[in-house]
């Protein structure tokens, strides 16, 4: 009875053991995904980024009880969980977290804060964070936004920075200039183009790089570090415009006030770390709140590739890439068509040209030849016409 009875017992202890594992190791089902509202963010926009990505794990940080309180029903819904506190006061690693987006914070962060946030971003491989400005025009009241994006750049090591000026495009507009259509189909990251055309860049800043020794630059095909990929422009006719310019703010670094040309409103910086790729976007407008975010999908009567640009961006910056692992097998089709077809034009050619050559080579030494021979002539003609006539 008594050996039962300590079988009983190890039996039950066992079956615990193995509820209790999975619970205490298991990993995310989805991808840990946060989206930052502690920096006096607006959360429009959240309910829809979270539905168009529904592989991820959604965690919405606040700063209060009521606040969260506050937050969309479908918001609340559908995310994995909703955390009250800041970037110091929680714990990104226990969360497992694999991609933070901050959209326009107008708020600074606190020393703690970007210590935080770089500590999680360097502290291994296949992580990523977006960092979402805005311009300098003061309906948000200062130029905060940008200054805080920077401070977080600047930790983690990245060159890209936001500039302190705003970007207008007369061209590809939702009806005002300030309105950008901005250009996600020439994105350098093929596969983010995936259905994408236009997005809503509502009131752009201008995203920038800084060198080793502290310069500043456009971000330009021409002039940008390997590792920045542009993902979204102005047309040619974009215009840099400053409305805080110093004494009353800071003035544009790398851009000047009434240049035009196709400027980069969001890139990309992949950074290596431990041995992995990790990756920072930089925007100049926010995916969720402002005053109208990215995710829009119509604005003033135009149709948007908003939802489904921020689903691309998502999926490649985690590494997920869902759908877009078999788009990315035809993305550069064009290109590789492209470059193989100037290759083959560019043999035939060679070939053609040598073989001009040679038969010019051969026509050239042919003429030489009847013209030695056309001189001979003449000098048997002017010898015989020399010779003394006969007495």
């Amino acid at each position: 009875m008594r050996a039962k009875t300590i079988i009983a017992i190890i039996l039950i202890i066992a079956a615990a053991s193995l509820l209790a594992s999975p619970l205490a190791y298991s990993a995310p089902v989805g991808i840990p995904v946060l989206i930052d509202l502690t920096h006096r963010q607006p959360p429009s926009g959240i309910d829809i980024i979270i539905k168009v990505v529904p592989e991820a794990q959604w965690y919405i940080l606040v700063k209060s009880e009521e606040e969260a309180e506050a937050l969309n029903p479908v918001i609340k819904a559908n995310a994995h969980g909703i955390i009250v506190g800041d970037f110091a006061s929680i714990d990104l690693e226990k969360l497992g977290i694999t991609m933070i987006i901050i959209g326009q914070p107008q708020a600074p962060f606190t020393p703690e804060e970007v210590s935080a946030i770089a500590k999680w971003f360097m502290g291994g491989p296949g992580r990523a964070i977006w960092l979402a400005a805005d311009s300098d025009y003061p309906a948000q009241g200062t130029e905060l936004s940008q200054h805080a994006v920077n401070t977080i750049l600047e930790a983690i090591g990245a060159h890209l920075r936001m500039d302190y000026v705003s970007v207008e495009d007369p061209v590809s507009n939702a009806g005002r200039g300030y309105r950008v259509l901005g250009l996600v189909n020439v994105s350098e990251v093929a596969v983010l183009r995936y259905g994408c055309e236009r997005v809503l860049f509502h009131g752009p800043g201008a995203v920038a790089w800084v060198d080793e020794a502290g310069n500043w630059h456009k971000v330009t095909p021409q002039d940008k570090p390997e590792n920045v990929y542009i993902l979204a422009t102005t047309t040619v006719n974009g215009e840099i415009v400053e409305h805080q310019a110093e004494p009353t703010g800071t003035s544009g670094k790398a851009y000047t006030p009434g240049e035009t040309s196709a400027f980069t409103l969001m890139a990309a910086e992949v950074i290596t770390v431990k041995g992995g790729r990790n990756v920072v976007i930089v925007s100049g407008e926010t995916p969720y709140g402002g005053y109208q975010p990215m995710a829009t999908w119509k604005y003033h009567g135009r149709l948007l590739s908003g939802p489904r640009f921020i689903r691309n961006v998502i999926l490649w910056a985690t590494g997920y890439m869902g759908e877009l692992r078999e788009y990315e097998k035809l993305a550069t089709l064009p290109e590789e068509v492209s470059k193989t077809l100037s290759e083959k034009a560019q043999e035939i050619t060679d070939k053609v040209n040598s073989a001009i050559a040679g038969i010019s080579s051969t026509l050239n030494a042919a003429l030489g030849l009847s013209v030695l021979a056309l001189i001979l002539a003449l000098v048997a003609i002017a010898l015989s016409l020399r010779r003394p006539k006969a007495a």
